[in-house]
């Protein structure tokens, strides 16, 4: 998440009173792994890369240092086609923008007049939803690393590395970057199944060269075909 992106998040964050999730709870320490999933499970059972278009209604609270604001969010993803779409709303339902990306580009679809004349705006939304959803992808050449309680693909990137840790049950548990492009984290919690498959019922995005942390807990969920 870019600077300027912080301030032009103010204009809307500050209209919209919608009640902040549960607080993020602090897990203890994973026992050792009795038994591990195949490689190909890491690469190909995430939720993420399930195919199928998700439709997710989620509570969010943004800090910045000390302050805190609180919004709802539509988000749709289209895995297979590496897409999504995101409208943030007020607590009257008004919607303060709508934006589609994929990991290209990013569009702004509609905004209130005062986020659209914020310079950046759309792109630094845009680039925390790749690093939460669309970036959560391992592939096949990245290196096994083998932990007690959990296992690694990682690949190296220019000035470090980028990550994705698993769960003894081969869910995805965090992923993380620390490169000359950014230094920032997502960790997915709380697994339930929906429709056959197990997805994370809160995310929290850290980014700690900006100092913001976007938490999301997950109110409904809806899946379609292709």
């Amino acid at each position: 998440m870019r600077p300027f992106l912080l301030w032009s998040l103010l204009s809307l964050l500050m209209t919209a009173c919608a009640p902040p999730g549960p607080p993020v709870r602090v897990l203890p320490l994973s026992p050792p792994c009795t038994s591990r999933p195949e490689r190909a499970q890491l690469l190909d059972g995430s939720w993420l890369q399930q195919p199928g278009i998700w439709q997710l209604r989620q509570s969010a609270l943004l800090e910045i240092g000390r302050r805190k604001f609180p919004l709802e969010g539509l988000l749709q993803l289209d895995v297979g086609r590496g897409e999504a779409r995101l409208a943030a709303m007020n607590e009257v339902g008004l919607v303060m923008f709508e934006l589609q990306l994929d990991a290209k580009g990013e569009q702004l679809l509609r905004a209130i007049p005062q986020l659209q004349r914020q310079p950046g705006f759309a792109p630094g939304v845009a680039e925390s939803l790749r690093r939460i959803y669309l970036q959560a992808r391992p592939l096949a050449g990245d290196r096994l690393q083998l932990q007690p309680g959990s296992q690694r693909l990682w690949r190296p990137l220019p000035g470090g590395s980028l990550g994705f840790i698993f769960t003894c049950a081969g869910e995805l548990a965090e992923t993380r970057e620390i490169s000359d492009a950014g230094n920032w984290r997502v960790l997915y919690n709380d697994y339930q199944e929906f429709d056959g498959v197990r997805i994370p019922q809160q995310i929290v995005y850290k980014d700690y060269r900006h100092r913001v942390k976007l938490s999301l807990w997950l109110r409904e969920v809806k899946r379609k075909d292709e």
